[in-house]
């Protein structure tokens, strides 16, 4: 998702219950947004109603299955007044026979219940989808109103025509009820410029590295993370360090780079210091044992532990990279979803208020670490225009491939651009 257009002296305010009003470069009007899109869905069949489990919100047995899959997963989309479940001709009753997790579309059976847990339901309900619409200046000077495209949870901004300029996003997510400030998105600035330098971080702080690049010898990259580092949920050419090592090898054609990655999904950094020896994940022998020529590291669930383990296992690692000959680069994490990080919403994200993001970048400055700085990219898309949890498959912590190009965005900085 890309929005490079920017037109200066923007403004976007909201004008009453779904309008919105916009002034530009002298020019002003008033738009009449579409409410979000409204998909029903008649006689959605499941195996059964299975009762209330520990089983973690974003894996539940049986859930709205239009409105929430395996690989998409939006907060809030049903329309609770619209849902009725069957089972043996006859509609359950809410609070008797079953209940719903309003948020995240559980459903489970309760004990009150006068359906068996194993008879077959099927579901009536409607949901709600996510819309990004452009406000754009013709190729005649003129405002007008583009509708993007909708999507349970990422949805793509219309294209434009000829001679059209993007200056402005309204995102309209489930939600929404009536234009809000939190909806209205002024294309402020361009994205962070990526000029090729050839004085980069990296030809200082990863000097071993640097070189072989250039002298186009062979690289061995080990992406190391998480799971947005495994990242089970996107096809293999969309994950972050696969559109680095394509730009990598287009910015150093003739060095050989061999790409090997370990993520461990659910898990933080210092999770591969407690695992055995034989473990795919064992630190020793699968993380610092691959003696990789540079080791990028993305750890989001470091974020849960904050200062601590920057301060106690961070140093373990660089200890055991520099023995093991390895170059270092650390990679700040995405943003998630706004209540996770203490965020009204998207915008005003310029500084990223998580204590790990702050001790990191800190550490790394004093020990002289590359830094990748995803998170300032991230914290920067507001000014671009785009929300970014409109950037997540399951509004949470998941980049969709978007996203997944910032952090590649962030280390071809370190690397020289491009």
């Amino acid at each position: 998702m890309s929005l490079a257009a920017v037109v200066l002296a923007v403004a976007m305010m909201p004008a009453g219950g779904w309008n919105v009003k916009v002034e530009a470069d002298g020019q002003n009007g008033t738009f009449a947004i579409e409410p979000p899109d409204r998909v029903e869905v008649k006689g959605e069949g499941h195996p059964c109603l299975p009762p209330k489990t520990k089983t973690p919100f974003w894996a539940k047995e049986c859930r709205f299955k239009a409105a929430y899959n395996p690989q998409f997963l939006a907060a809030w989309a049903v329309d609770q007044d619209s849902v009725a479940i069957f089972a043996d001709g006859r509609k359950l009753e809410r609070g008797r026979d079953y209940e719903v997790d309003e948020q995240w579309g559980g459903i489970h059976r309760l004990d009150t219940a006068t359906v068996g847990g194993d008879v077959p339901i099927a579901i009536d309900y409607a949901y709600r989808m996510r819309r990004l619409d452009s406000v754009v200046r013709t190729a005649d000077g003129k405002l007008a109103l583009r509708k993007g495209t909708p999507h349970v949870v990422i949805p793509e901004p219309p294209s434009l025509a000829a001679g059209e300029t993007r200056i402005g996003n309204v995102f309209v997510d489930a939600q929404t009820s009536a234009i809000a400030p939190r909806n209205l998105f002024p294309i402020l600035e361009p994205p962070p410029n990526l000029a090729r330098s050839e004085n980069p971080p990296a030809a200082k702080l990863l000097p071993r590295t640097w070189a072989k690049l250039n002298n186009g010898e062979q690289v061995t990259v080990l992406a190391w993370g998480d799971s947005v580092t495994a990242c089970g949920y996107l096809p293999d050419k969309d994950k972050w360090q696969e559109q680095f090592i394509r730009r990598l090898r287009k910015r150093f054609p003739k060095a050989k780079i061999r790409l090997v990655s370990n993520g461990w999904g659910g898990r933080c950094s210092n999770s591969f210091l407690s695992v055995p020896p034989d473990s795919p994940y064992h630190f020793a022998t699968k993380v610092a044992g691959v003696k990789a020529d540079v080791v990028i590291s993305e750890f989001v669930n470091d974020c849960g532990q904050g200062e601590k383990i920057v301060k106690n296992d961070y140093p373990k690692f660089l200890k055991a990279f520099r023995e093991a000959g390895s170059e270092w680069v650390i990679m700040t994490p995405h943003y998630v979803r706004p209540d996770w990080m203490g965020l009204k919403d998207c915008q005003n994200t310029d500084d990223d208020p998580r204590p790990f993001v702050k001790a990191v970048r800190a550490f790394a400055a004093e020990n002289g670490i590359a830094l990748a700085d995803a998170a300032r990219r991230w914290g920067h898309l507001w000014r671009e225009g785009i929300p970014f949890s409109a950037m997540h498959v399951n509004d949470i912590n998941h980049p969709a491939a978007p996203g997944m190009a910032i952090f590649a965005d962030a280390l071809m900085e370190v690397f020289g651009g491009d």
